[in-house]
This record gives structure tokens, sequence and C-alpha cells, in this order.
């Protein structure tokens, strides 16, 4: 009765102040998330993220998020505590900051490329019970071979170009390979991103060097047949209680394909939205989001489309897309009229 009587009391006093326009002392005091930035990884690609987590630390609410940017490479793990290399405790991702134990709730993962976009990283924080921004082991193992993904897709009825999977030990004659796929082809790392190890090949001479190119970044080799049309990318982001697919972005390289140089060196001209016709447009995004569900994704995907004669067909799923401040995801959610810090929040409050 007693702690009954104090609380009547202390309402009444609050009361009080109110109608006497005195306003009580209100904690206004918000708990920040503690959330890991991961960047690096052990592929080319780990400049790209580098760019991207950048992105993320320039970006993020820092009114409800606490970040702090941790770098995984082969060697070593270490977190960048102003300006510091500073170790990282493998046990819970844990870091000492100015004398006090930084043990992240999230993880938002900017690696590109192994192990931030094959399941391996994913698998690790699983262990320590830590939620990330991407989709789980199994979603990100199968989309990171790209082999995989192209039977699964074709399987679900999602237009895609005609392939071959090589390996050291199973890799038939170059002329069986060009009476099954045809020329021109594109030979490229099964397993890999960022168009590393990829060649457009126009001839048969062309097809070994080819070959040996990508078997130099994977021991799985794949032989897509060349899709003539428009090329356009659509990311899909988890947006309130859904997703929601982006305005496609057209892609109009400079080279003779959408590579490195095209994609991270200025080759390239990007237009969003894309050229296409209305009708266009919804079908690859009602595709992406298709994909997206059908996949089993999770946080931001891109997805890269050639239109041929009107049709979308799949060319690849990017589970950990490039994420810097020109990147294609924040152009097309810029269009949407999202801006970077809600992008970045949608996504870690969907975990």
């Amino acid at each position: 009765m007693l702690k009954c009587a104090d609380d009547f009391f202390q309402t009444q006093g609050v009361l009080y102040q109110l109608r006497k326009g005195n306003q009580p002392h209100v904690n206004t005091t918000v708990m920040k998330r503690k959330i890991a930035v991961l960047a690096g990884g052990y592929s080319g690609e780990s400049v790209i993220s580098e760019r991207s987590a950048k992105m993320v630390m320039n970006n993020i609410d820092r009114v409800h998020f606490d970040p702090i940017l941790i770098r995984v490479y082969r060697d070593c793990w270490y977190a960048d505590v102003d300006g510091v290399e500073t170790d990282v405790n493998k046990a819970n991702l844990s870091v000492m900051v100015n004398g006090n134990l930084f043990i992240p709730e999230a993880a938002f993962i900017m690696i590109h490329g192994t192990p931030g976009e094959d399941g391996i990283l994913q698998g690790y924080l699983d262990m320590i019970g830590i939620p990330y921004t991407t989709g789980g082991v199994l979603n990100m193992a199968l989309t990171f071979n790209k082999g995989l993904t192209t039977l699964a897709l074709r399987s679900y009825g999602i237009p895609v170009a005609k392939s071959r999977i090589l390996t050291v030990k199973n890799s038939p004659s170059n002329s069986a390979l060009i009476n099954e796929i045809g020329l021109p082809c594109f030979v490229k790392p099964n397993r890999g991103g960022s168009s590393l190890g990829t060649s457009r090949v126009n001839n048969a001479d062309e097809l070994t060097p080819a070959i040996k190119k990508a078997f130099a970044v994977d021991g799985e080799v794949l032989i897509e047949s060349f899709l003539e049309g428009t090329e356009v990318t659509c990311g899909v982001i988890p947006w309130e209680n859904d997703i929601l697919a982006l305005p496609a972005t057209e892609i109009i390289s400079e080279n003779e394909f959408f590579d490195f140089e095209a994609k991270y060196e200025g080759k390239s001209n990007e237009i969003t939205p894309a050229r296409i016709d209305d009708d266009t447009m919804a079908s690859v995004k009602k595709t992406s989001e298709n994909i997206y569900r059908l996949m089993d994704c999770g946080g931001m995907i891109r997805v890269d489309f050639m239109i041929v004669k009107g049709v979308p067909h799949v060319i690849e799923i990017n589970t950990v897309p490039g994420f810097s401040e020109a990147s294609i995801i924040p152009q097309q959610a810029a269009v949407q009229g999202i801006d970077k810090a809600s992008l970045i929040s949608t996504l870690l409050n969907h975990i």
C-alpha cells in the first residue's frame, strides 16, 4: 500500500508541476544499437568493399546507431578505432574502445566476394549469435555459385542464358563448347564478383585464354551464351513490412561488357530510371521481387538483366552489391526518394 501511495503522490506532484507550467525532467537518451560494419575480404573486390563500408560509416544515423569499422582479412581482423588498428576478439566480435568493451549487436556486411558473399561469414555470425544485413548461409552460398543459381532460376521458369560449368576434371573440348553454347559467349569464374576474370569470347581462338584466365580466379568456370539487348539492373530492399524493387538502371558500357573498369572506374553510363517502357520496367521489378522471395534473400540485392526482344533475362544476382557513394543501389534509392541514411537504417531495422 505504501508503494501505491508513493506512486499516487508522485503522480500528483508531476501533474501539479505541469499545471504550473514546469516540465518534469524526462530522460530522452536514445539507446544506440552497436553495429559492426564489416569490410575487406579475401578477394580482389576488397578495394570496392572499403569504399562501400566508408559510405555506410559516413551516412549511418548516429542518433540511433553506434558503428565501428572492422576489417576482415586472411591474416588479421582489426577494428579502426580513431585511426588506430585495434584487435578484434573473434569469440564475440568485440573490441576495446577507450577502455570500454564494444560488443556489436548486429553486423552490416560490406564484404563483396568471399567470405562476405558466399555464406562463410554468415555461418560464423550465426555461431556467435550476431544478426546481419544479408541472406542466410544457404542463400549466400547458392547465389555466389553462378552456375547453380542459373540452374535454380531456370527451374522456376525464369529466362536465363544457356550455360555450362567447367571444372579442371570435367572440361569438354572447345569445339563441343562452341557447338553447345555458341559464339560470342562469356567465360567467367563460377564463384566470384565484380567481373574479375571474366572475358567476352568472340571467336574460337579466344576461348582457351579466356578459360585459363577464369580458372586463375576460381576452380570452376562458367560458360554462358551471349545475350544481345538492353542491359539493366534492379535493386530490391526490405521496406516497411514487405520488400521494394527500386527503379531499374540502364547500363551502357564503354567496354565490350560491364566489366570491373566499367563498374568502378567510370567506363560506363548509368541511367536511372532505365529508358524502357512501363510494361518492361514492371516486369523487371516483378521478376526481381520474385527472385528475392524464391531464393530466400535478405537485406539488399541487385539483379542484373539483359532485355532480349522485350523479355528480361537474368544475368546475375548480387547479394552484397556495391554500396559506395556512386554505386547503383544508392542511385536507385535516391530516385525512389530514399536518402542514404534512411536506406542504411531500413537495412539494419529489418534484421
